[in-house]
């Protein structure tokens, strides 16, 4: 065949390419793809048949009611809803469950995403599984939370965190997750009891003399002085509170699960033998005053009434190392845990 019978068909071939590089490029220029990220705000933790408003946020372009959501998720009701926001129960069984949102609009792609809750039980002690319960205990009268206490050195201690809403957060803002490891206070918020404090506090010192704070009647947010009293009685050797206390943390620390899952992060630098009965909890922190929650299942920070200018003094404990450790930080932008104490033997309503 020669050069001048190869034509109409290297033509044919080249007309082949273009028209296929133009669909091409027609393909390509009518995919769109949907700006930011979805998400919604189902909680992470639940108790059994909650009850929450979801809503779909975060597609910026489209805009409007040209964006379908679709959430689906087993066991929840309604199990599947097209809506932008909606009311949902969760189940009412405890365990994981997941629920998927699908964003579509025409002539975009699709987007989604999924969240995964888990539902607790709604008593203390069957939702933290493994908490070392004392003999002693007492019932918060402003809202009669029972919390459990015990005795170091010269001094009684909750042994677990305090959720007295009447100040501060709860972790993420989820009701579950403050009965599970308590809420979150600013210093000033704990060392006045008020959840807007109308003054900052000044720095108390002294074994036994902290305010009572967010505290109940009879007891007082811890000074650094009770905690190195704990410190003492539970290693058997003097300690100061501006000591890292080397080797404590994990004699402290409550290796619990939650529907069988550990809360804490595990490390083998920390145990969490938990030999003292304190079971300190992962409850996580604050800051940003409540715009941003980090360090739950990795670390706890708990108040002190010292102070250094504008910084609170806390003690805190991370998953990965087996000191309990001090800190300052920031008065008010910052959330922290509480333990409440009091001398041992007092009356109820002392150290108002």
């Amino acid at each position: 065949m020669n050069k001048k019978s190869l034509l109409p068909y290297l033509f044919i071939f080249g007309l082949f390419l273009l028209i296929f590089a133009g669909c091409k490029d027609d393909d390509e220029d009518d995919t769109l793809y949907m700006s930011g990220t979805l998400s919604f705000n189902l909680p992470n933790y639940a108790f059994p048949g909650d009850s929450f408003l979801v809503e779909a946020s975060g597609i910026t372009a489209p805009q409007g009611d040209s964006v379908v959501y679709t959430f689906k998720g087993e066991y929840f009701t309604p199990d599947s809803v097209v809506a932008k926001s909606f009311q949902v129960k969760v189940p009412e069984t405890t365990g994981s469950y997941s629920m998927t949102l699908l964003a579509t609009a025409e002539g975009y792609s699709s987007s989604s995403t999924t969240r995964t809750l888990k539902v607790i039980p709604e008593e203390f002690l069957a939702m933290v599984q493994g908490f070392d319960v004392p003999d002693d205990s007492i019932a918060d009268p402003r809202d009669n939370k029972i919390y459990y206490y015990r005795s170091y050195g010269n001094l009684d201690w909750f042994v677990q965190n305090l959720d007295w809403r009447g100040a501060g957060i709860t972790y993420s803002n989820e009701e579950a997750l403050g009965y599970m490891t308590g809420s979150l206070y600013t210093w000033n918020q704990a060392l006045t009891g008020e959840d807007a404090p109308s003054s900052i506090p000044a720095p108390v010192y002294g074994l036994g003399q902290g305010p009572r704070g967010v505290c109940p009647p009879g007891w007082h947010v811890p000074t650094p002085e009770d905690w190195a009293d704990l410190a003492s009685a539970v290693s058997g050797t003097h300690k100061v509170f501006l000591d890292p206390w080397s080797g404590l943390a994990e004699g402290f620390s409550l290796d619990a699960t939650v529907n069988g899952n550990k809360i804490w992060k595990y490390h083998p630098d920390n145990e969490k033998t938990n030999t003292t009965g304190w079971n300190a909890l992962p409850a996580g922190y604050a800051s940003m005053s409540g715009a941003d929650f980090e360090g739950f299942g990795q670390t706890a920070f708990w108040w002190s009434t010292g102070a250094d200018g504008s910084q609170g003094y806390y003690r805190f404990i991370h998953y990965a190392i087996n000191r309990f450790s001090y800190a300052s930080t920031d008065k008010s932008a910052v959330y922290a845990s509480v333990r409440c104490v009091r001398t041992t033997g007092a009356s109820p309503q002392t150290n108002e």
